[in-house]
Formats: C-alpha cells, sequence, structure tokens
C-alpha cells in the first residue's frame, strides 16, 4: 500500500504543478498541452462485466495529460478487492497508459493505447502476479449523434499466467440531448488458460446497457452489466467473491475538472 500511497501523491503533487502554471499562463500562446483529471464512487467496479472489488463502491480516480499530435499518456487508480479472506490480496489497482488518436479519414478515429494494469498491494508470494499488459485498439465512427467504437485488445500473459488473451467489443452510443445519452457494450473474452483451470471454466461474453445524465463538470451513469459465466467458472478469472460474474445494476457518480490550461 505504501507504494500506491506515493504514486496517488505524486499524481496529486503533479496536478497542483500544472494549475500553478495555469495561473501564470494568461498571455502565454495557446499550448497543445492540457491537463485533465477526474474523481468518481462506483457502486461495483466492474472489468469487462466481472466485479473487481467484491460488489462493493469503489471510490477512483484518473490524471491525463494530452498534448500534440493526438498523444496521451494518463494513470488511474480504484480500489479492488479479489479475495477478502487472503491477506496477500491486493486492494489498490493502478494504471499507466499512453496512446495516440489518429484520422484515418472517413470520420474515422483510430486509438492505439499500450495499457498497464498494476496491483502494488498484491502480496501472494513467489508465484505468478497479477500485473499484465495489453494492446488496445480502438476504432471510432460518428454518424450525427450516433457513434460506434470497435475495441480489439491483445495481450502476451493474462494475470497469473493466464495466458494469451484476446478480447473484442463493440460500443454504441446514441446523444439524445446535451444532458442524456444512452449507450450499450457487448464484447468477448478469450483467456488461452480458462479451460485448463481448476474449476473448468471457459471464454466468456459479457454486455452492458445504461444511460449517462451529465451537468456541467459532473456525470451519472446508471447501466445493467452481465457475463454469460456461471459462478463456479468465474472463480477462474481470479475472483474468489461470490457472484463475482452476476449480472447487477451500477452507478457511477464522476467529476471532471480541467488542470490546465
Amino acid at each position: 500500500m505504501r507504494n500506491s500511497t506515493k504514486m496517488l501523491f505524486g499524481a496529486v503533487s503533479l496536478a497542483g504543478v500544472f494549475a500553478t502554471t495555469a495561473a501564470f499562463a494568461d498571455d502565454a500562446p495557446a499550448s497543445p498541452w492540457a491537463l485533465s483529471g477526474a474523481i468518481d464512487i462506483q457502486s461495483d467496479y466492474k472489468f469487462r462485466g466481472i466485479s473487481q472489488n467484491d460488489r462493493q463502491p469503489s471510490p477512483q480516480g484518473t490524471l491525463n495529460l494530452t498534448g500534440p499530435e493526438g498523444f496521451y499518456v494518463g494513470t488511474w487508480a480504484s480500489t479492488i478487492d479479489f479475495d477478502p479472506s487472503n491477506s496477500g490480496n491486493p486492494y489498490v489497482e493502478v494504471d499507466i497508459y499512453g496512446g495516440k488518436h489518429t484520422d484515418l479519414g472517413g470520420g474515422v478515429d483510430w486509438n492505439i493505447e499500450p495499457y498497464y494494469y498494476s496491483y502494488p498491494g498484491e502480496k501472494y508470494g513467489a508465484g505468478p502476479n497479477a500485473d499484465y499488459f495489453e494492446l488496445i485498439n480502438q476504432f471510432t465512427k460518428a454518424f450525427g449523434p450516433f457513434s460506434m467504437t470497435a475495441t480489439w485488445a491483445i495481450s502476451d500473459n493474462l494475470p497469473f499466467n493466464g495466458g494469451t488473451g484476446n478480447y473484442l467489443a463493440g460500443l454504441a452510443s446514441y446523444t439524445i440531448n446535451d444532458w442524456l445519452s444512452v449507450s450499450g457494450n457487448l464484447g468477448h473474452q478469450w483467456a488461452q488458460n480458462a479451460k485448463y483451470a481448476v474449476p473448468r471454466s471457459s471464454d466468456y461474453t459479457y454486455a452492458d446497457i445504461g444511460a449517462t445524465l451529465t451537468y456541467k463538470g459532473f456525470a451519472l451513469d446508471l447501466r445493467y452489466s452481465g457475463t454469460d459465466l456461471s459462478m463456479t467458472q468465474c472463480s477462474s478469472f481470479w475472483m474468489a467473491t461470490r457472484h463475482a460474474c452476476a449480472g447487477n445494476f451500477i452507478g457511477t457518480l464522476t467529476y471532471n475538472v480541467a488542470l490546465f490550461p
């Protein structure tokens, strides 16, 4: 937990530096750099349909720095709880990412994003750990108020030596007005070693559907999310919490803020 605390304090300090710089930059030329942040509380932090926090509320935060030519870097953190009965269970997730947006023409945006998932509080011993890396590709196209995003993510080794992972998903979103939108996700996760796990598991499909309300810097998202995994199969995806893969309603309240310029 000490490492994660240092990282979070470091992120807050970085935000303070940028905010102070912005206060003296009124007369400077427009900068290609921008720093934004967000904090939120989620009733159940689900990642691709699976609860990461024992179906309990999770406070979360992020910092994102964007630069010229579509480049960006950032970090994101959340509380987690894979196994309440294990003292070596990680209690925080801290992710680091970067990437670049590219206009492919015809209104199609390609976002390529190297993404690293880390669990600095983990103390499972000398065996394989939960940290892993993904290369994420996203293609987004807007048709007026309607937009679609296709995602492909690949990992050379999923958590706890889960083997090669591939993930495909589609997101559809429709903006009703300036404060309300509806969206849905459908995704499939392939995990190489899931079929060898005990108890025997499999690849799985998940889906969610919901609505997002926005007001100034606030956003309230309400949605239903579920998977096709049974409770027994779910335990093969590193979850020792009951009903981690079962469907439920999730609420997320987010506050977004521009820190620089």
